[in-house]
């Protein structure tokens, strides 16, 4: 069995912190240049006219978006650290959305949501920043 000098070892652990630390700075940038209430906004100015959003249903769905966002940004760390755990949660996400928004909106809101819902990370939609 060969050991490394100490030299090498502390070279390697050196490597380590700063590797580490790198991925903890850039989760942290990506968290902060997540912007919720602009996000939000973007959210609800889409869906608002296109889904004609009543008044007494805006809170509803004022909330929930903001609930899920702020979701999404707690989690935006584990992003490059756990991508399996974080893809997992997301996926959760992106299922709770639609489930939530069929107790605020009527049958057709609903229907015509179901059609807006962004299929990739790829999509144009401000929804998809929310969801994926």
């Amino acid at each position: 069995m060969a050991y490394l000098p100490i030299s090498n070892a502390q070279s390697i652990g050196n490597l380590t912190k700063v590797a580490s630390s790198a991925t903890s700075q850039a989760a942290t940038a990506t968290t902060k240049s997540f912007d919720v209430a602009d996000i939000s906004n973007q959210v609800i100015g889409y869906l608002s006219p296109t889904l004609k959003i009543s008044d007494a249903q805006k809170p509803a769905v004022n909330s929930l978006v903001n609930e899920l966002l702020n979701k999404k940004k707690n989690i935006m760390p584990t992003a490059l650290t756990d991508k399996a755990g974080y893809a997992s949660k997301m996926t959760i996400i992106r299922n709770l959305f639609p489930t939530k928004m069929k107790g605020i909106l009527n049958a057709g809101q609903y229907t015509q949501l179901l059609g807006l819902l962004p299929k990739s990370a790829t999509s144009k939609s401000p929804l998809t920043q929310m969801l994926f």
